[in-house]
């Protein structure tokens, strides 16, 4: 089962609604018995609809004066003619501002013909007025990143951005979305926690009570630069820690689910921990915006195949995403997989996990390309290998 879908949030009444839950059942069967072939599409997509944002945040990992590209309406529409009838919940881009792309009111109305549910992560700036409107019949999952409790932070860290509008943009959200997807659609507040801002952490929570948002989620930044790695605390728990244990408290009193950075372990893998087969590879997959097909957004430049060039189902099948799934079978996952945070899971929230905070450093402070992710249930950054000439 792939725990980042909600299957109970369809529409039953939509006529895709029952190939949607049979897909899901053979995909499920599949990832159990770690099949190298599955006869099942993917259930969730993340499809990359631009990289261009109308923001500058100070921890991006593309500077603003890159993100140009964008997807063709084309492209979407072919991606939409072969997977959303069986596709359950579709994210709209995951390294720029989806609201962004002028197609998106487009995409909206095709994926609730279809009944594929929305998981939007948004800098809220633009999410009003007709691209609510497009938002509330399908959204599920609606993160409004929100890096700061007050003005003065907020502003300085979101470059462009505007608190009070944001709030606003929340509120109201907040309020339309209230009882939709059978009052299981979600709005909350995502903060990436900062040497600068993590002693806001439990105002944040105070805040997403007032203006309507009923989760905070608060990671680790994963820093791309040396000067950024200095706002980087994943291996200072005496800064860190309080705040996650003050703010579970303000959660609990004021009724915020929390999703917040794990407990520090010193030492061994805590018995709360168990190995774990990752559900990608077998429940979702990634659609970069000029048709490449990612087996993950940790993908080291390789593509396994095109949906310009050839059926999604051909890819699916292909030869590197049957090499991952019979990795994960024998028990020896290679590729990205090794060493991977999805490589274990938690036997509960907040419970200690292992941590490397070498792992949150640019490539320049580590002094390697990559290394392990060694806590529960996170995966890499996006891998901007062999993506249009990075």
């Amino acid at each position: 089962m792939d725990p980042y879908i909600d299957p109970a949030a369809l529409d039953a009444g939509n006529p895709w609604y029952e190939a949607k839950l049979s897909n899901l059942s053979r995909a499920d069967a599949a990832h159990a018995g770690m099949a190298a072939v599955v006869d099942a599409l993917p259930c969730k997509v993340v499809l990359q609809t631009t990289d261009r944002c109308n923001l500058d945040c100070v921890m991006c990992q593309i500077p603003r004066e890159r993100k140009r590209a964008s997807m063709d309406l084309g492209l979407m529409e072919r991606v939409a003619d072969e997977l959303f009838p069986t596709l359950i919940e579709l994210h709209p881009t995951n390294v720029g501002e989806a609201l962004v792309w002028p197609h998106f009111p487009a995409l909206c109305a095709t994926m609730a013909r279809y009944g594929v549910l929305l998981d939007l992560t948004t800098n809220g700036m633009l999410l009003e007025g007709r691209l609510l409107d497009a938002v509330e019949p399908i959204a599920r999952d609606v993160k409004f990143s929100f890096d700061g409790a007050n003005a003065a932070t907020f502003e300085r860290i979101r470059r462009g951005a505007s608190f009070e509008r944001v709030c606003r943009n929340v509120r109201e959200t907040a309020h339309r979305l209230d009882g939709q997807r059978n009052g299981r659609a979600v709005v909350a507040l995502q903060m990436t926690i900062l040497r600068s801002n993590v002693d806001e952490l439990p105002d944040l929570v105070r805040l997403a009570a007032e203006i309507g948002a009923g989760r905070v989620k608060a990671y680790h930044l994963f820093s791309f630069t040396p000067e950024m790695d200095r706002e980087s605390i994943a291996g200072e728990p005496a800064l860190w820690e309080p705040r996650v244990a003050e703010a579970l408290r303000v959660g609990e009193k004021v009724g915020v689910d929390l999703q917040l950075a794990e407990p520090l372990l010193r030492g061994a893998v805590s018995e709360d921990l168990r190995p774990n087969v990752c559900h990608l590879p077998w429940h979702e997959s990634w659609i970069d915006l000029d048709g490449a097909i990612l087996a993950c957004h940790s993908h080291r430049g390789d593509v396994a195949g095109n949906v310009m060039s050839e059926p999604f189902l051909v890819a699916w099948n292909g030869d590197l995403y049957k090499r991952l799934r019979r990795g994960w079978a024998e028990g020896r996952p290679g590729w990205s997989c090794a060493g991977c945070g999805m490589a274990w899971a938690k036997s509960a929230e907040h419970v200690p996990s292992p941590l490397d905070p070498e792992s949150f450093l640019s490539p320049a402070a580590r002094g390697i390309a990559r290394s392990p992710v060694r806590w529960s249930a996170r995966m890499r950054p996006f891998d901007l290998a062999g993506r249009r000439g990075e």
